[in-house]
């Protein structure tokens, strides 16, 4: 009786996959991260009238917001409007957590922002505002779905703090039935 070894059992990753996916982790994030301090996008330094956001995180997310909250966010005029409040719900809320976790975000949004690793590693050869809704969903499920485990950390990084702002705009409770606590004076 032969037995099988366990990095070939029913989970489907084997040692190569396994190396391999470290490999490419490791590749993508070195890249991003010597392109970002050559360029100066590693500075963490956000925009003026923001906590935690720079410029750069700014467009990814203005792009990904409609795309993550989809129906959940109004139509018309009142969208952009969303998105905005969206945007500084979670500047507001990440800006308050740890220096790791800030640190981290950094480097998510240095690989999205940079053209040559935004190719590589969410397969978009348009800018964030030119991307389409096709493709940007293409990237998003690409992610989730993806072999390596980065890239879902990232995916599930991207869509709970963008789902962590809209839910903490209190235009977006009654969608949820959530009833805000009375308010004594």
């Amino acid at each position: 009786m032969t037995s099988t070894p366990i990095s070939k059992i029913s989970s489907g990753v084997s040692r190569r996959n396994f190396l391999r996916t470290g490999a490419i982790g490791g590749f993508l994030l070195a890249t991003g991260s010597a392109t970002a301090m050559l360029t100066g996008c590693a500075k963490s330094v956000p925009a003026s009238d923001r906590l935690f956001l720079r410029e750069q995180d700014v467009v990814v997310l203005t792009a990904l917001i409609p795309i993550v909250l989809a129906d959940a966010l109004p139509t018309g005029e009142a969208r952009a409007a969303a998105v905005t409040r969206t945007l500084a719900a979670i500047d507001g809320f990440v800006g308050n957590t740890s220096p790791a976790v800030m640190d981290q975000l950094y480097q998510l949004f240095d690989l999205l922002s940079l053209p040559p690793a935004r190719v590589a590693a969410a397969g978009l050869w348009s800018d964030w505002p030119n991307a389409s809704e096709k493709d940007l969903l293409a990237f998003l499920t690409r992610w989730q779905h993806s072999s390596v485990g980065l890239f879902r950390a990232g995916y599930a990084g991207l869509v709970k703090i963008i789902t962590a702002g809209w839910y903490l705009l209190p235009e977006s409770w009654p969608a949820i039935g959530y009833v805000a606590p009375v308010r004594v004076v």
